[in-house]
Parts: C-alpha cells; structure tokens; sequence
C-alpha cells in the first residue's frame, strides 16, 4: 500500500528495514542464466518506477531508497519528473539521502507537483534533509503554497532565525481556516497575544467535527513549534464543557508538555480522586509522554497494583528522580503493550549509551518463533540491533557469531544491520557461514553486495537467484536485490534504457 505522509506536522518516517514479512518463493527456474536474471531485475526495476493501480510501486521505491546508494541517482532523477506526485516525494527525498551534504535540492523542489510540496517539505524536515539555506530559498519562491511555507516560518522560528513577521500576519488573515489557525500560533511566539483568542472565534462558526479537527492540529502543532507563549490558550481551552475527549486529552497533553507546572492541576483535576484502571493506563501515558520534567509526586497518583500501571509509575519515577532507569524500561517492555513499548523506544534514544546498550540487548534476547505480541517484539529487537550497532558495534558481531545458523535470531541480528550504511555491516554479514538459500545466507548475501566493491560469481548468481524470488525474502529485499544485481553486473544503464523505453 502506498507509503503514507502525514503532513500536518513532522513525522519521521520511522520503518523498520523492509519489515519481517516473508513471500512465497517464485517456482525455481530450470538452469537460470545471467540473462534471466538481468529479466527479473528489470521486472522489478519496472514496478517501481511505473505506476501500479494497487500503489505497490510505492513501497518498492522506498526499498531502494533504503540501500543509499549512489548509483541510484540516474532513476532518482528521472523519477523526480514522473507524473505521479507521490513518486516525486520519494525522488526527490532519495536524492538527498545520497548527495552529501543530505540537503534536498530546493530547484528541484519546484519542478515537482504542488500536491508534493507540503509533503516534501514536512518529510524533509523530520529527515534533517534541509537547513535554513534550502528554507530561505524555497521562502523566496513566490509559489509556494501558504501551508509549506509555514511549515517553513515556524522551523526558522524553532532554531531561533529571524523570520519575516509580515508574511505571517498576512497567512493568519487567510480564507483558509487551517492557514489561519497555523499562522496564528506562529503568530503567538511572535508575541501577538491576541492571534489565538481570534483564530478561536473563526473556529466557533464551523461544524463541530471540522472544529474538532483543527483544534487537534492546533494543539500539535503548539507542541510541534515549542509554543510557550500558547499555555493561557491552552489552558483555557480545556476549561470549556463542550470539548471532545480527544481534545480534552490532546490538550493536556499539550499543557504539560509546555510547563509542567501549570499543566499538572489540570492532569489531576481529569483524573480524579477514584481513577478507573483504563484512565490510569490513560492518563498515565500523558505524564510518562510529556518527559522528565513531571515531578516524581504525579506518579505516586498511579495507584494500581495491576502490572501495566505498576511499571508505568516504576520508570516515570525513575526517570523524574533521574535514576539509571534501565530495570523498569525491561520490565515494562517485557509486558507488551504497544504504546507503552513504543514510548520506551523513543526514551532510549535520549539515554546515555550504556544504559540504552543494556536494554537492546536484553530486546534482542527476546527473540522467539511465536507468542501473544511476538511479532512486535521480534520487530523491536531489528530496532535494537539497528541502534545497538551505531553505539556498540562489537556486540552486535558477537552476537551475530554466536547465534545458530539459519535461526530466527540470526535473520533478526542481520535485518537489524539494513539500517546501516556503515561498511562495517557488510563485513560483519562476512562472518555469517552461507551454505545455502536459507533466509539468513539471502540476508547476509543482501548485506555483502550493499557494500562491496565488487562480487564473485557464485554471489553474483545467487543474488540474481534472489531476485528472481529465490531466496525466501520479502518483496522489498526483492527489490533491493534486483538494484544490486544490475549494479554488480554493470548493467544499471541497459536496464534504465529498458524501463524508460518502454514506459514512452
């Protein structure tokens, strides 16, 4: 399905290298040659870059986005021009990961659909695919539309660059409610104390659930942009009686975050004096979300002796007291629940190395073949050997060593490494013994071609094999292993000719 991008504010495309699902495996060919492997490529090749009813082309592009290869910068260019907007996106996104330094081309930015800008720019932003040079030049072009451009203004503000004041007034008097209510908040950390009380006006005149919607995009986008000066707004929002849930729960969210303060009477006022157990799971989320500056006396509010609840208020006070919080994030994680799961992947990337080391690979022990939520927790511990390999690579070799060949942990151990662009991951993958077509010799062949110079014959023809669907991988390591093998065979141009002919 296409690759979804959320461009009300920044989300990191967060993906876990081509995931952990598998395909059947093509019927093997009878005494293949390099020539029908060169076919399967450029069938590959031809998924991705030519438009499929069912989006598929889409996450095919993202998979040869994951390689960072420069040799893909000839098909990236001549995406960048494609008539699909979205394939644009993934272009023009492709060519700064590769081009040093990783800085989109705002020139090529405006060559691109104006359906792609907004998604461009959020995605680049979350990325770190552009600095305030590239931003200072997309501001100039007069055709950029008012949401991009604000996404703009309100980075430049974020990093502390001077911005221009007017250009804002003028997108908060916009006929466009999301325009105006954008403009407004950027407005406030200007110090216009008055542009979210007028934003709100506008608001009351519209039905209910558009009202709610924007009050949502409101409230992130505050969050977003770091907008103190948007508390009392804030605050005396939560205090009307006609909010949706949501709202009431998004907005004390943003409060705390804000300033805590201030926010916590309020989180304490939603809670109660009797919280049900499904409000405390709730509401403890928001102070466990809303980072160390909660004091250590919110969670002692948490009084369920229930696992979840239990472990929640054990490591939001051991982070508020600024203990090595490395026990509760284990035991926490140990119970599966995936928002609480999900918050501690982000946690870990903020703590010191060697108290994040301890709980990778205690994440990567926890490899099983099956399991209530195993899936997920096998899918974390690819995470952690991604991120346990940047901060401390050795032990992820050495685990690599001693995992069983062809075993579960051994595909984890190397998925992991496909988040690297390191040479180390290659010559880690050298390490494993390859004696057939298992799913664990196709990654670590995968591994070995993304970073070598050049291949012996026999990897050559069994990464053709692969990409021929012989090597029991996903459809995406399909794909990357069809790039790989016309970038070993020297046959990328032959290839490119094929797919583009064809396509005119």
């Amino acid at each position: 399905m296409p690759i979804e991008y959320t461009a009300s504010m920044h989300r990191r495309i967060e993906a876990i290298s081509c995931g952990l699902g598998l395909l059947l495996c093509l019927p093997a060919m009878a005494q293949p040659t390099p020539g029908d492997f060169f076919e399967a490529s450029v069938r590959h090749l031809r998924r991705a870059a030519i438009a499929q009813r069912d989006g598929s082309h889409l996450p095919r592009l993202f998979a040869l986005r994951q390689l960072g290869d420069p040799t893909l910068k000839p098909l990236l260019y001549q995406l960048a021009h494609h008539e699909e907007w979205q394939v644009q996106v993934h272009a023009v996104l492709g060519l700064a990961e590769i081009d040093e330094p990783n800085r989109i081309d705002p020139w090529l930015v405006t060559q691109t659909d104006p359906r792609a800008h907004e998604h461009l720019i959020a995605n680049a932003i979350d990325m770190d695919l552009i600095g305030p040079e590239e931003m200072r030049q997309l501001l100039a072009w007069e055709e950029l539309q008012p949401i991009p451009r604000l996404l703009l203004l309100g980075e430049l503000m974020v990093a502390g660059e001077p911005v221009d004041r007017e250009a804002v007034v003028r997108l908060a008097a916009s006929a466009n409610d999301r325009v105006a209510c954008l403009a407004s908040i950027l407005l406030t950390q200007l110090g216009d104390g008055s542009a979210l009380s007028v934003c709100s006006d506008r608001l009351a005149a519209v039905p209910a659930r558009d009202r709610t919607r924007h009050l949502l995009w409101m409230l992130e986008a505050i969050r977003q942009y770091q907008v103190t000066a948007a508390g009392p707004w804030v605050r005396q929002l939560l205090g009307k009686s006609d909010l949706e849930e949501d709202v009431v729960y998004w907005g004390l969210f943003t409060a705390l975050v804000l300033e805590a303060e201030t926010g916590l009477p309020l989180w304490r006022q939603r809670l109660g004096a009797n919280p049900s157990y499904r409000d405390q799971v709730r509401y403890g989320m928001l102070l466990l979300a809303a980072g160390t500056d909660i004091p250590p006396s919110a969670y002692r509010r948490l009084t369920s002796e229930e696992g979840l609840i239990r472990r929640m208020a054990e490591t939001g006070l051991a982070l508020s007291s600024g203990r090595d919080p490395t026990d509760e994030l284990k035991a926490l994680l140990d119970l599966g629940h995936l928002r609480t799961a999900n918050w501690a992947m982000d946690v870990l990337k903020d703590l010191p190395d060697d108290q994040a080391a301890k709980v990778y690979e205690h994440l990567i022990a926890d490899v099983k073949a099956d399991g209530i939520g195993q899936s997920e927790r096998n899918a974390r511990a690819v995470e952690a050997t991604a991120r346990l390999f940047e901060i401390d690579p050795d032990r992820v070799v050495k685990r690599l060593a001693e995992a069983g060949d062809d075993s579960l942990a051994q595909e984890v151990l190397l998925l992991g490494l496909f988040n690297s662009h390191s040479a180390a991951a290659g010559a880690a993958a050298q390490h494993v013994r390859r004696i057939g077509a298992g799913r664990a010799d196709s990654l670590a062949l995968l591994l070995i071609a993304r970073h070598a110079e050049a291949l012996e014959e026999d990897d050559l023809r069994q990464l053709g094999m692969i990409a021929a669907g012989g090597g029991r991988v996903s459809e995406g390591l399909q794909m990357q292993a069809a790039w790989l093998y016309l970038k070993h065979a020297h046959r990328i141009d032959q290839a490119l000719s094929r797919v583009f002919d064809d396509a005119s």
